[in-house]
């Protein structure tokens, strides 16, 4: 209970500090609440008695005073109706919002971890759920707690004893009730998981990116019994859910008729003997009538806020697990490291395995990249290239070893400082949803000098003609899945882009991991004899499976199994008649042969 008191605490605070005006709105429509059911038992006995009493006036006047209570409340209730859903748009926004900040810097792993993730869905769908529930529930109460009060003096006044039939039902109401909603409350991760699930395959069925794929393979049949697997799963959860609020209901109800009949045996009971006169019958039937009701709605409310303050604790948990990870990361990552100048790298026998897994992609690594070097890694697939460009963003952390940025462990070193000093070109790298100046300066507002180093890096990559030609240039927005005026660019195009992106930022280390692999042999070309200029000043570490393209840098590292396996010039590992070489000459028979490495 306290935790509960503390969750609905926290979130009146932020409702006082985000809007105060909000408490008002509570109040009226509380008020408009407590109005109609109160005026609807009040006027059939109050006009029958004055028609019994045969005064016109009084019976005009009456009606009007009810009428226009009546008619008010309603006004109120349809007003504040429509009023509340600006009200909770606004108010999940805020919670929302902070949402996204956590999610987008929590540990990269989490990204990775289910677990993580269903916790996430959960507390996102938790702020649809409590935010409505909370306003719904906390009006009920206040309206129907004051009506509650009214009727308890009503019927004290008839038979005190018989209040104790009524509330025996609330609290009996209240207690099958909240065991099925703490049952459901149980089952959330295994529901936010297969929530998740469904939607990520529903998702994919509109992708830009599978798109092609789909309609090639025609995998519709396929991706749809995939989606229908667990929906199924999904289904079969809310049955046994349904199950339990079944025998809650089957409960209730049987508690509910045992109370009626009890009720309406004494109120018929009292007409017949003339103990009670008509319009009294009349008033009692629908008190009665109406406290059933009532005691439904209180206990529904009731379980409603209970419910709601759980999704807040799931919610405020997951917001403070993720502080404590970027406070943890922020206290050990104190050294800033110098911001001029290219950074040396070193791998001091460092050895990592990925989260739930038992293998090793390194294992004892160990380089040196001087400050200002250009270095290839190149080998098989799973050899740990990207793994090391991983590890040197400081996505990972468990690893074992060393190591150190400019002379420093990076376990040490403020992570936001040291990615700002590092540009990436990922293999897998995107475009976001802005105008193409904004996917390369990744921000909105940019000045003339920003327009001016953004076009620069268009040109350096070969990309500047086609987006000159655009109506827009700069400001076309990317992708028409947002904008129908959006340009759609070719994979290469794209992959351009991203390069450009790296080039804006500059930075003391530059990062390519595969930034060729989706161009074409010409902007190939044309990207490598930029090489020296876009790796100018900075320390760079550049990924590629044709080996072809390593001729431009100092040094050229062999992986294999996790190791450095050789090392040297490409001139040096020819000579050595190595695996290098091997796979030099491999793919260049096959580059003589018009054939492809890819």
């Amino acid at each position: 209970m306290k935790k509960i008191l503390r969750n609905l605490q926290w979130y009146l605070e932020l409702i006082w500090r985000t809007d105060k005006s909000c408490f008002l709105f509570f109040a009226l429509q509380s008020l408009a609440l407590a109005a109609a059911p109160a005026v609807g038992v009040l006027l059939p006995q109050v006009l029958l008695r004055d028609i019994m009493e045969g005064s016109f006036s009084v019976f005009a006047g009456d009606f009007a005073i009810l009428c226009a209570a009546s008619m008010t409340s309603s006004f109120l209730m349809v007003y504040y109706g429509f009023k509340k859903e600006n009200l909770f748009t606004g108010l999940s926004f805020k919670l929302k919002e902070a949402l996204q900040e956590r999610t987008m810097t929590m540990p990269f792993t989490d990204l990775e971890n289910p677990a993580v993730l269903n916790r996430m869905s959960s507390a996102s769908g938790g702020v649809d759920r409590f935010v409505p529930a909370i306003h719904r529930a906390g009006t009920g109460i206040l309206a129907n707690g004051a009506v509650l009060i009214f009727y308890t003096i009503l019927v004290s006044r008839l038979q005190p004893l018989l209040l104790l039939l009524p509330l025996l039902n609330m609290g009996i109401s209240l207690y099958l009730e909240n065991r099925t909603s703490r049952y459901e409350y149980n089952l959330r991760d295994e529901k936010a998981a297969l929530a998740r699930r469904k939607d990520y395959v529903f998702s994919l069925m509109y992708d830009y990116g599978y798109g092609k794929e789909i309609r090639l393979f025609t995998l519709g049949d396929w991706l749809k019994g995939i989606y229908r697997r667990w929906q199924k799963e999904y289904e079969q959860l809310l049955s046994r859910i349904a199950a339990k609020k079944t025998l809650s209901a089957g409960g209730d109800l049987l508690a509910a008729l045992l109370r009626e009949g009890a009720v309406y045996v004494f109120l018929i009971l009292g007409c017949a003997e003339g103990e009670l006169s008509i319009d009294a019958f009349v008033l009692y039937t629908g008190v009665f009538a109406s406290f059933a009701a009532l005691g439904q709605t209180l206990v529904r409310s009731g379980i409603d806020l209970a419910d709601a303050a759980r999704q807040i604790d799931s919610y405020r948990n997951f917001l403070a697990e993720a502080c404590t990870a970027q406070a943890t990361a922020s206290t050990n990552s104190r050294i800033v490291p110098a911001k001029q100048g290219p950074w040396s790298v070193e791998f001091d026998r460092v050895s990592f395995r990925y989260p739930g897994s038992e293998t090793y992609i390194l294992k004892d690594f160990s380089c040196r990249i001087p400050a200002g070097a250009h270095v290839a890694l190149v080998g098989n697939n799973g050899a740990g290239k990207t793994t090391i460009v991983k590890l040197l963003c400081g996505f990972y952390e468990d690893y074992e070893g060393t190591i150190r940025i400019d002379g420093t462990d990076l376990r040490q070193m403020d992570l936001a400082a040291c990615r700002e000093g590092i540009a990436a070109v990922f293999q897998e790298s995107r475009v976001f949803p802005g105008t193409v100046l904004e996917n390369i300066t990744l921000q909105e507002a940019n000045t003339p000098l920003e327009k001016e180093a953004a076009q620069k890096a268009l040109r350096l990559t070969g990309l500047w003609e086609k987006i000159d030609s655009l109506s827009d240039k700069m400001d076309t927005p990317m992708t028409r899945a947002i904008e129908p005026s959006g340009v759609e660019l070719s994979g290469g195009e794209r992959q351009n882009l991203v390069i450009c992106r790296a080039l804006y930022k500059g930075g003391n280390i530059l990062l390519l991991d595969e930034p060729t692999a989706a161009l074409d042999a010409l902007a190939e070309h044309r990207v490598y004899e930029q090489f020296h200029a876009i790796a100018q000043g900075r320390t760079t570490i550049f990924i590629s499976h044709r080996l072809n393209s390593t001729r431009f840098c100092d040094q050229i590292l062999l992986l294999k199994e996790g190791r450095v396996a050789e090392q040297g010039t490409h001139e040096e590992l020819c000579r050595k008649k190595g695996d290098y070489e091997k796979l030099f000459q491999t793919q260049a028979k096959y580059y003589r042969e018009g054939g492809s490495t890819e």
